[in-house]
């Protein structure tokens, strides 16, 4: 395996790829996989970055998918930087697994945000129509800056990252939370720009999905969209979120929603 992720240099001349796609897991969490490269390979087919499943001693079975195994699990952060040093590409797309693809990508209009974000000298961008946004005047435009002090300025759900800034972000022994915490705090010493979707992309997001897993348990909306998918046997090996859990959760979308028509920034 160390081999083959060698052997796909990003300087490869036939295909042009500078950035690779790592899902980044862990062995407790491989009951995901099969819903996650479902909705993938359903949503996206035609993908055109070399795919990586980062995890501990577990491979996923297909071969559109390489492995990078880093051992027993540590904290976050450490996996994560193990990952990353296996990766010979200085642009990676993260991708977290509990974010499942539900409708279809339309690869000219990613890959020209990240063509834009790569030759804005930018460092990171946000490709989820998440908090935060860009509030631009011009509502064609995709993607803005993301001002310094915000509050999830960095996010790891589905990132593309500068592979050297990802690494000056991380810390071993932290969480994700951590990450996007602290993470957040380290970035504002990055010369690079850090970039997200202009708030009008909310109707019409180039990447749509399911966050389907809270505090290690399936989302409420999950389940009926795992139904919809064919994923119905999936169900059984989570238990459901509280439904306190779940109200809340949905309030705080609201309330992101509400800054999002404001136009206003959370800071930190």
């Amino acid at each position: 395996m160390e081999d083959k992720i060698r052997n796909m240099h990003p300087l490869n001349q036939d295909n042009n790829i500078n950035t690779a796609l790592l899902i980044v897991s862990c062995d407790a969490y491989k009951d995901l996989w099969q819903p996650f490269f479902h909705c993938l390979f359903k949503y996206w087919p035609d993908c055109p970055y070399p795919i990586f499943l980062g995890s501990n001693e577990s491979e996923y079975s297909d071969p559109r998918i390489n492995s990078i195994l880093v051992g027993p699990d540590k904290d976050y952060s450490s996996n994560l930087l193990a990952m990353l040093a296996k990766l010979d590409y200085p642009w990676v797309i993260l991708w977290i697994e509990d974010f499942l693809l539900s409708s279809s990508i339309d690869n000219e209009r990613l890959l020209k945000i990240i063509s834009d974000v790569q030759d804005r000298g930018g460092g990171y961008a946000k490709l989820i129509a998440s908090f935060p946004y860009a509030y631009l005047k011009n509502g064609t435009d995709e993607i803005g800056i993301i001002p310094k002090g915000i509050k999830y300025r960095v996010n790891i759900g589905v990132t593309l990252f500068k592979k050297d800034v990802l690494v000056s972000l991380l810390r071993s022994g932290e969480s994700a939370w951590d990450i996007e915490y602290k993470g957040a705090l380290r970035s504002e010493k990055i010369s690079e720009e850090f970039f997200c979707l202009n708030s009008s992309m909310k109707s019409n997001p180039p990447i749509s999905y399911i966050n389907a897993v809270g505090r290690g348990r399936w989302m409420r909306n999950a389940i009926p969209f795992l139904k919809k998918e064919g994923l119905g046997d999936s169900i059984s090996n989570r238990k459901p979120v509280s439904l306190g859990f779940y109200i809340y959760y949905r309030l705080y979308l609201i309330r992101l929603e509400i800054f999002r028509i404001l136009k206003i920034y959370w800071y930190e």
